[in-house]
Order: structure tokens, then C-alpha cells, then sequence
């Protein structure tokens, strides 16, 4: 046999060995990947968020556009006794076209922490990066809605979620929220949808739990070191909310 013949033939065996091993890797390489599921969502209270199947990216053409985000608090399995001087409200009681700004000095504004309540050590950038990071989440916040005048002074109950507002943990203050982690892990809702708590006369407020606020409710805006806040709820009474 010719050395050209055998040439070829060496040849065809690298081409035929080429294609035998090209098969398989174009198969596991090239192939679509195989379908994954949602990555795991995580919640403010860095909890996963279990997908119900419900939920929907905000570019989803079949959300449509909506002027106003409406907030709602899961289902309760218990909703103790309604008082018969109190009225049930949900955020969207509190809504009222219109534009709310409000005029405070940093230093003026509730809850803003003294030198002594930053940990030993912090230097003064710290606190000067602090104090950007506040006013950068306040910047966030949506500068739409006013305030309801005609329900200063009624005695009602909402549910919300517990965001505290002073930087001591003795100090009773705390924002009533309608999404779990606003102010902190997410920015502010419009201000109308905000309440101010400065006193808890009954009951226990901790951070992040769903609670049922009753009190007197005051139209009376406020500036806090976390966000504008339209409205206060006063006389507090507090109850878990399952």
C-alpha cells in the first residue's frame, strides 16, 4: 500500500474518531440548559420567600400601571374585638391626592441620634456616612399624596408592620408601615401611607412584627431621621396581629 494511500486512511480515522468524541460533548455543551427554577427570594427579615406561583416581574406587561402601590396585610387568623368608638381603616383610608413636603432642618428631625448613642470607636466619617445613607433613603421616598384633614381625631385601628424610629432600644417610638422592612431595607412609602406612633400606652411593639395599632389619629405631619410621615396615631394601644 502507498504511503499516500495510508496517508489518507490515518486521515479518515482522525476525522471519523474527531466526530464520534464531537457528538456527545456538542451534546451536554450546546444543548439549551435545562430549565431552573425562581431564585429564592428574600424577605426584610432575611427569610426566603416562599413563590405561591402568584408572583409576577415588574416589567410584566400584564401588571399594568397603577398610580398609587395598595398596600394589604395578609389574611389574619385572629382579629380581636373592635371597641365601639373604633373604626377598622387600611392604608387606603389614609390615601388623599395632593403633594406633601416637609420643611425640617436635619437636626430637627425625630429620631435623630445623639453623639453618645453611636458604638465606641465610630469616627466622625461614620457618622457623616451615616447620616448620607439616612438622607439617601429619605431622597427615595415618593413625594405624591396629602393628608386627610376630616379624619384628625377619630379613634381607629390599622395593622401594619414595626419599624423603629429612635436608635435606642428602651425607646418606644416607632413608624407603622404597611410593607415589612420600609424605611430600613426598602424606601419609604408616600408619606400618607406612614404613621407616627411616639407612645405605646398598652401592649409591645417590636421590630418588624405585624402588629394592630388602635389609637387616636392626629393629620399631623412629621419629619423623622427615616422618613416623611403624614399622619400620628396617639393613645396607642398595641396587639399582635396573626
Amino acid at each position: 500500500m502507498s504511503v499516500a494511500i495510508r496517508g489518507l486512511f490515518v486521515l479518515i480515522a482522525f476525522v471519523v474518531g474527531g466526530l464520534i468524541m464531537w457528538q456527545p460533548w456538542k451534546d451536554s455543551v450546546l444543548a439549551p440548559a435545562p430549565a431552573t427554577s425562581t431564585a429564592t427570594l428574600i424577605g426584610a427579615d432575611g427569610l426566603p420567600i416562599e413563590d405561591d406561583g402568584s408572583f409576577k416581574p415588574i416589567n410584566d406587561p400584564a401588571a399594568g400601571q397603577h398610580d398609587l402601590v395598595r398596600y394589604y396585610m395578609p389574611t389574619p387568623e385572629d382579629t380581636p374585638p373592635l371597641a365601639e368608638d373604633t373604626t377598622a381603616i387600611v392604608w387606603e383610608d389614609l390615601w388623599q391626592e395632593g403633594d406633601m413636603t416637609i420643611e425640617a432642618a436635619e437636626e430637627d428631625r425625630v429620631g435623630r441620634p445623639t453623639a453618645d448613642q453611636f458604638p465606641e470607636g465610630t469616627t466622625a466619617e461614620d457618622v457623616m456616612l451615616f447620616f448620607l445613607d439616612m438622607g439617601d433613603m429619605r431622597s427615595m421616598q415618593p413625594q405624591m399624596g396629602s393628608v386627610k384633614a376630616d379624619m384628625d381625631g377619630k379613634r381607629v385601628r390599622l395593622a401594619g408592620y414595626v419599624t423603629p424610629v429612635g436608635f435606642d432600644e428602651t425607646d418606644p417610638r416607632f413608624l407603622l408601615v404597611p410593607e415589612l422592612g420600609a424605611c430600613i431595607h426598602v424606601p419609604p412609602p408616600p408619606a400618607n401611607q406612614i404613621v407616627y406612633v411616639p407612645e405605646v400606652k398598652t401592649g409591645e411593639a417590636k421590630m418588624f412584627d405585624p402588629v394592630w395599632v388602635t389609637g387616636t389619629l392626629k393629620a399631623a405631619p412629621v419629619a423623622t431621621i427615616l422618613a416623611d410621615v403624614g399622619y400620628q396615631l396617639v393613645d396607642a394601644k398595641v396587639e399582635p396581629y396573626r
